[in-house]
C-alpha cells in the first residue's frame, strides 16, 4: 500500500469517526469542541480527501477577508475581467465564485473534487444560493484557481460559517484588509488559524493612503513576525481611482506572483504539499480538542447514567426489605391463608402426621379458587402493588435529580411522557414475571418430592398447598427458614414453617426457600433493569467516548510515517 493511499484511507477513518461523535450536551466547552469537528469534517471533505486523490490538481487561492474589504474587486482585477460583482451593498458577495481556466473547469465540476460538498453551477442564476459559482476565463493561467469568499465577519452567520469552510479547503489564503483594519482581532483570528494548520499563506492590504505604502508594510510586516508569521508574502494596494471597476498597476506584483506561481509546476506542487503536509500536520491538536470534550460528555453521560442505576438498586433494595417486612402477608392474604390451613386444628393434625392432613385439605376445595390459589393470586397482587409503587418512586427521583444537574435536562428534552413515572407495560411485565416465579415455585416442590415417601406427604397435603406455603415462607423471613422463630402476622410464618418441615424436612426447607428468594430477586432486578432501560437510551453514552478517536489519529500519524 503506497503512503497516500494508506494515508487517505486513514483520514477516511478519521471522518467516520468524527460524525458519530455525540456531542449534544451543552457543557463547558461543547459549543467550540462542535465548531472544531465541523471544520475538521468540512476541511476533510473539501480538501483533504480531494487534494490527496489529486496531487496534481490545480491550485486553489482562496481570498478571504473582513467586510469591504474589497475582495471582489480584487478577484476581478487579478482575473482581468468581470467575474465577480462588487458593491456598497453588504455583505456583497452572497454565493462564492470560483474563477479557472476552461481547462481545469472538470476538476471543480467533479462530485468528488474540492469542495464535493456544496452544489455548483456555472449559471449566474446561481447568485445568492448557498453554493459554488464556477466561472471559467481565458484571461487566468490554468492551473490556477482563484474563489472568492463571502466575509469572515459577515452578519449572516451562513456566510460566515461558509467563508471559514472555503478557507479550509484552501491550498493558498490570499487574505485581504485594509490600511485602517489590518490590525483588527477579527483578521489576526484567521491569520492564526492559517498558522495553526500551516497553509501557504500571502496577505494583500488594501486601500492604503497613496504614499504610505511602505510605512504600513513595515508595520504590518513586524507584527507578522512578532507571531511567527514573518515569512508571509505582503501585497500593498493604494487607494487609487478605478479604471473599468478595476484596480490597475498597484496590483501587478500580485498578479504576477501569482501568475508565476501556477505556470511553475515544481512550484506549485511544492506549494500545495506544503499546505497539504500543514493540514494533515495540523489534526492531532485539533482531534485532541475534539475527543477531550467527548471525554467531558462521557463523563456527564456516564454521571447521569450512575444516578439512575443506583437509585433503581435502591428501589430493588426497597422491595427486599418489603419482603423481609412481611408487608405482603397483611389483608386479605392472611385471611386466605387462616382459612386453608385452619387455626390449631390444623397444627393438631401435621403433629399427629400428615396423613391425617389429606381430609382436612380436601374438605375446604369447592368450586371456583381455593384459598390456596386465592392466598397466592393476593400475594402476587400485594407485590406487583409494591413493586410499581417502588419503580414509580424511583423514576421520579431519576427525573428530578437529572434536572438538578449539567445536561440532565438537555437529556431529558427528548424523553416521551411519563419518564417520571414506570413505564406504561411495567404491570402486564410483573404478572408475567410472578406467574412464571409461581410456577417455578411449585417445579422446585415438583422437582424436591422424589422419593416416594415425600410424594406422598407432598399429594396429600397438595402441590399447590405447599407452593403458597412456601411463597409464604419467602415472603415473610429472611434468608430463607431457619426454624419456628420470628412469626409473622400472627404465626403465619410458623405454620408455613410447620407445612414444610412435615413435608421435606428442616434442611430442605432452607434450601427450597433460599432458592426460591433468590429467583424471585432475580426477576424483580431483571423487571427494574428493563425500565431504567429508558434513561440509558436518553443518554446514548457509547458514542460518547474520545479514547476511539485518540486511536484513530494516531493511526493517521503512522500513515503519515
Amino acid at each position: 500500500m503506497t503512503p497516500a493511499l494508506a494515508t487517505t484511507e486513514a483520514i477516511e477513518e478519521l471522518r467516520t469517526r468524527l460524525v458519530a461523535s455525540d456531542l449534544s450536551l451543552d457543557l463547558p466547552g461543547s459549543e467550540e469542541a462542535r465548531r472544531e469537528r465541523t471544520e475538521l469534517i468540512d476541511q476533510i471533505d473539501d480538501y483533504l480527501l480531494p487534494r490527496l486523490r489529486r496531487l496534481d490538481a490545480p491550485l486553489l487561492a482562496v481570498l478571504g477577508g473582513s467586510t469591504g474589504a474589497g475582495k471582489s474587486t480584487i478577484t476581478n482585477s487579478l482575473v482581468g475581467v468581470d467575474v465577480t460583482t462588487a458593491g456598497v451593498l453588504r455583505p456583497t458577495t452572497r454565493s462564492p465564485v470560483l474563477v479557472c481556466h476552461p481547462d481545469d473547469l472538470p476538476w471543480f465540476e467533479d462530485a468528488d473534487g474540492v469542495l464535493a460538498g456544496l452544489p455548483r453551477s456555472t449559471s449566474a442564476s446561481a447568485v445568492g444560493s448557498i453554493g459554488l459559482r464556477l466561472v471559467t476565463s481565458d484571461e487566468l493561467t490554468p492551473g490556477l484557481a482563484i474563489l472568492d469568499a463571502p466575509d469572515i465577519d459577515s452578519i449572516e452567520v451562513a456566510n460566515h460559517d461558509l467563508a471559514a469552510q472555503l478557507l479550509g479547503a484552501a491550498d493558498l489564503w490570499l487574505f485581504v484588509t485594509t490600511a485602517a483594519r489590518y490590525a483588527d482581532a477579527v483578521p489576526w483570528e484567521y491569520l492564526g488559524l492559517a498558522q495553526e494548520r500551516s497553509a501557504a499563506l500571502a496577505v494583500v492590504i488594501n486601500r492604503i493612503p497613496p504614499g504610505s505604502e511602505d510605512e504600513v508594510k513595515h508595520h504590518f510586516s513586524s507584527m507578522l513576525s512578532e507571531r511567527g508569521l514573518g515569512a508571509t508574502t505582503v501585497f500593498t494596494v493604494a487607494e487609487r481611482e478605478l479604471i473599468e471597476g478595476r484596480i490597475a498597476e498597484e496590483l501587478d506584483p500580485a498578479r504576477t506572483w501569482l501568475r508565476t506561481l501556477a505556470a511553475n509546476s515544481a512550484e506549485r506542487q511544492e506549494l500545495v504539499g506544503a499546505t497539504l503536509d500543514g493540514a494533515l500536520a495540523s489534526l492531532p491538536d485539533r482531534i485532541e480538542r475534539v475527543a477531550s470534550a467527548l471525554d467531558d460528555q462521557a463523563e456527564r453521560l456516564n454521571a447521569l447514567s450512575d444516578i439512575a442505576t443506583r437509585r433503581y438498586a435502591q428501589a430493588l433494595v426497597d422491595i427486599d426489605m418489603e419482603l423481609d417486612r412481611g408487608t405482603l402477608l397483611r389483608g386479605e392474604v392472611l385471611d386466605q391463608w387462616r382459612e386453608f390451613v385452619g387455626t390449631g386444628a390444623f397444627m393438631s393434625k401435621l403433629e399427629a402426621g400428615v396423613s391425617k392432613v389429606r381430609d382436612s385439605i380436601r374438605s375446604i376445595f369447592r368450586s371456583g379458587p381455593t384459598p390456596d390459589q386465592q392466598a397466592a393470586g393476593q400475594l402476587e397482587s400485594n407485590l406487583l402493588v409494591v413493586t410499581r409503587d417502588a419503580v414509580d418512586r424511583a423514576a421520579l427521583d431519576v427525573v428530578e435529580q437529572w434536572e438538578s444537574r449539567p445536561g440532565g435536562t438537555q437529556a431529558l428534552d427528548g424523553a416521551p411522557r411519563g419518564m417520571d413515572r414506570a413505564s406504561k407495560d411495567l404491570t402486564a411485565k410483573i404478572e408475567h414475571q410472578l406467574a412464571a416465579w409461581e410456577e417455578y415455585v411449585l417445579d422446585l416442590v415438583r422437582e424436591q418430592s422424589g422419593d416416594k415417601v415425600t410424594l406422598a406427604r407432598t399429594l396429600s397435603t397438595g402441590i399447590n398447598g405447599v407452593g403458597v406455603a412456601l411463597m409464604v415462607a419467602v415472603f415473610s423471613q429472611t434468608g430463607g427458614i431457619t426454624g419456628g422463630e420470628a412469626a409473622v402476622a400472627g404465626g403465619t410464618a410458623a405454620v408455613s414453617q410447620a407445612v414444610l418441615t412435615a413435608v421435606f424436612g428442616e434442611q430442605a426447607v432452607r434450601d427450597l426457600a433460599r432458592d426460591a428468594r433468590s429467583n424471585l430477586i432475580g426477576r424483580l432486578e431483571q423487571l427494574l433493569d428493563g425500565d431504567r432501560a429508558r434513561f440509558d437510551e436518553l443518554l446514548g453514552t457509547d458514542s460518547a467516548l474520545g479514547e476511539p478517536l485518540r486511536e484513530t489519529s494516531a493511526e493517521l500519524q503512522r500513515a503519515i510515517g
